[in-house]
């Protein structure tokens, strides 16, 4: 239960005498008052739901189940939605009938929600719930921060299989991510979670009998997709069902509301993959910014395994030292693009980890990792 709410139940249990025995009976009482207070009757309601074809099997209120049939109040807890969400602006992508639009805002959210195809469930649960979230009938290829801000939370569910440029719309979710996206799919052999990153296409309706179908990662490709569309880091919360997957993908401090960029060219000469290092430890190699070689690279940072992670940051290098073999291809002008960082790795834990290297210029941010083993010396 969010804070609101638990302060609400407890302020209307003492003028009322009544008990509540648990948020889920305190957020349907306070429904049912709102509906008599609106003049709604319960009868008409139940007409009005059953005369709509519904995907989200939910509870829309006490003892009314809508017809859908995707069980959400079974598949609800693979999500880990926070119980309280209060403060936070969120955005579902591909809503459908709203299920998880009303659910963050009854935990507090101030909710955007967007469907390419909308769905009467929706707006007639969006009218009985007298939901303040906003629809805009878009698709996430145009989702822009210049269009509908920037969210705290991007929920994107059920989508990224539907889409023919699901690596594309991942960059424009990651574009609109404050804190972390939740995105879940349809998965590949989810008993194997981890190994070669491989998915499926399908030119016609082969999946399901589905023509919208189109790519189907397993989970290793599922999480390189969603990094490399721009976000630092991505962990594999839940695998569900015979085939679904749930990814939580996280923003940092250095990439949220900039886009993860092709201009940004970065090398890491030392160390090399692999390889093993101890005491000092020099991290060098060179980046650049293809468009505007002048200018273009803003900053160059060094993290030691969380990307973006500011308990992770080992510091800034120097940036701009001359690269006379950047020259003999691609001219001066992009000569002066090295960078160097001097790491004491003493007091740190031994075994395998992973440097990054984060580059923040004009045109957005990009990134490369380097596989490395603390050794004793």
């Amino acid at each position: 239960m969010w804070k609101g709410d638990a302060e609400n139940m407890h302020k209307i249990a003492a003028l009322t005498s009544k008990v509540f025995h648990s948020s889920e009976e305190f957020k349907f009482w306070k429904l049912w008052k709102t509906l008599e207070e609106r003049k709604i009757d319960p009868t008409e309601i139940r007409t009005r739901v059953s005369q709509i074809q519904w995907f989200h099997n939910y509870e829309l209120v006490p003892g009314m189940m809508t017809n859908g049939s995707s069980p959400m109040l079974e598949r609800a807890p693979y999500f880990q939605i926070p119980q309280d969400l209060s403060g936070k602006r969120v955005l579902d992508i591909g809503c459908a009938d709203g299920y998880f639009t009303f659910l963050a805002e009854s935990r507090g959210a101030s909710v955007v929600a967007i469907d390419s195809w909308p769905r009467q469930g929706f707006f007639l649960a969006h009218e009985v719930l007298d939901s303040k979230a906003e629809f805009h009938h878009t698709n996430v290829y145009d989702l822009h921060p210049d269009t509908l801000g920037m969210f705290d939370i991007v929920f994107f569910f059920g989508v990224y299989y539907h889409l023919k440029n699901p690596l594309l719309a991942l960059e424009r979710v990651a574009s609109v991510t404050q804190e972390y996206a939740i995105i879940e799919s349809q998965i590949m052999n989810p008993r194997h979670p981890e190994g070669e990153g491989l998915a499926r296409f399908y030119e016609h309706e082969e999946l399901m009998n589905d023509p919208t179908n189109w790519w189907v990662p397993n989970v290793p490709c599922l999480l390189q997709t969603v990094r490399a569309a721009g976000f630092p880091r991505a962990e594999l919360v839940a695998c569900y069902e015979p085939s679904r997957g749930i990814v939580r993908a996280h923003k940092g401090p250095r990439t949220a509301g900039k886009m993860l960029t092709e201009d940004l060219f970065i090398v890491i000469d030392s160390p090399t993959v692999n390889s093993q290092v101890c005491g000092t430890v020099l991290i060098s190699g060179w980046a650049l910014s293809q468009l505007e070689p002048k200018g273009g690279i803003e900053h160059v940072r060094v993290y030691f395994d969380n990307l973006d992670d500011p308990t992770s940051e080992l510091g800034e290098a120097e940036y701009g030292s001359w690269r006379a073999d950047l020259t003999t291809h691609f001219g001066e002008k992009y000569g002066a693009s090295g960078f160097q960082f001097t790491w004491n790795t003493v007091g740190v834990t031994r075994g395998r980890h992973t440097l990054h290297v984060l580059v923040e210029g004009k045109r957005g941010w990009h990134y490369r990792s380097v596989p490395i083993t603390i050794s004793s010396g």
